[in-house]
């Protein structure tokens, strides 16, 4: 039985317009949420601050607890740092929990009833509380 490879990888880009890109991919999970929060730290203490920071969540396999708790130090360091954080491209499941939890619109800026705006990959958010279609 062959298991997927759901390694964690993270990549920063600094782009010139003072935009941070940061693209995760894998399990976003106990062993691999320290490096998230290490790498964000680094960049939004360094002298030269992001004036956004932009997560790719696309290639997310997985988020637990723990990547959830990197998630909202993230958004911690960036508000305390004055930074904008976007989670673009997140995953139905990443939404999912986001919603359960409560954190939706505190690390999305928008409404649990937003509508579609581009970075939502399944078009509308639905409340995973309520009876589907």
């Amino acid at each position: 039985m062959n298991t997927p490879d759901h390694t964690f990888a993270l990549r920063t880009v600094a782009a010139s317009d003072g935009v941070l890109h940061v693209t995760l991919a894998g399990d976003l999970a106990w062993d691999s949420a320290d490096e998230l929060t290490d790498t964000a730290r680094a960049h939004l203490d360094a002298p030269a601050v992001p004036a956004d920071v932009r997560v790719d969540c696309a290639g997310l396999t997985l988020c637990d607890s723990m990547g959830l708790s990197a998630l909202l130090t993230l958004h911690r360091l960036a508000a305390a740092a004055g930074v904008r954080l976007h989670l673009d491209r997140r995953p139905p499941f990443l939404d999912r929990m986001l919603l359960v939890t409560g954190t939706y619109e505190h690390l999305t800026g928008r409404s649990e009833s937003a509508g579609p705006d581009g970075d939502t990959p399944s078009g509308t958010v639905r409340d995973p509380r309520t009876p589907g279609p």
